[in-house]
């Protein structure tokens, strides 16, 4: 009768049973971001003109922007991280971050909404009251 433990298949088994795990336990132990590394994109609000030029250059179509109601939106699910809308503005407004977002799931999301999906809404600049025609 040929000996069990003389396979290969057992002995690995037997390694693979009192040595530590091949990967890291992602939820606890978070690996530290690498220099370089791309993680989501950053948006400012204050900065924005809203010239939707980082939306029309977006491989991924992530991007939302609308200047008549005057919102900007990043789909996180979408977003391939490759940066080309922080190159593109002008204004700064958009920026790569090395830090990682949860994604949330429908549950998580406030109203019911799409989950990854950021908006953010700046108020419509008030028009001057009088117009200029007057003198």
């Amino acid at each position: 009768m040929p000996n069990p433990l003389a396979l290969p298949m057992v002995r690995r088994s037997v390694r693979n049973l009192f040595s530590p795990p091949a990967t890291r336990r992602y939820p606890s132990h978070v690996r530290a971001a690498f220099p370089g590394a791309r993680g989501t994109v950053e948006f400012d609000l204050s900065t924005c003109v809203f010239c939707n030029l980082c939306a029309r250059r977006c491989p991924a179509v992530a991007i939302t922007c609308d200047r008549e109601h005057w919102t900007f939106a990043i789909d996180q699910l979408r977003c391939i991280a490759c940066g080309v809308c922080a190159e593109v503005c002008n204004k700064g407004s958009l920026r790569m971050t090395t830090e990682r977002r949860a994604v949330r799931g429908q549950l998580d999301v406030p109203g019911g909404g799409r989950p990854g999906r950021e908006e953010w809404r700046k108020p419509a600049p008030a028009v001057a009251a009088g117009g200029a025609g007057e003198g």
